[in-house]
């Protein structure tokens, strides 16, 4: 007979309390970033991939280089780095559009 799988480390869910007062969020203190911070840095690496991309494809087209390898790669990432954000962009928008739908 095989023993029964046993889980561990699972604690109790603690009573969650509700306020009908919405919280004031405060801005990031002690070098922590808040979200806009992270938003807004991810948006400028994205900015940052792009036109990186766009500078090897430049120097391609120039003859300044000849791997098209890495210039392939370099438009790859760009476009896989913009596809994400978009997609994120669209699930915090449908998330907005939830949260405003709901009854309170």
């Amino acid at each position: 007979m095989t023993d029964p799988i046993e889980i561990r480390g699972l604690q109790p869910v603690q009573q969650l309390e509700f306020n009908s007062r919405p919280q004031e969020v405060a801005p990031a203190q002690d070098g922590k970033s808040s979200f806009a911070d992270m938003l807004s840095d991810a948006i400028n690496s994205v900015d940052s991939t792009m036109k990186t991309s766009d500078q090897n494809v430049q120097d391609f087209i120039a003859g300044k280089t000849e791997n098209v390898h890495d210039v392939m790669i370099s438009m790859q990432k760009a476009q896989l780095s913009f596809q994400m954000m978009v997609e994120v962009r669209n699930k915090a928008i449908e998330t907005y559009q939830e949260i405003s739908r709901m009854q309170i």
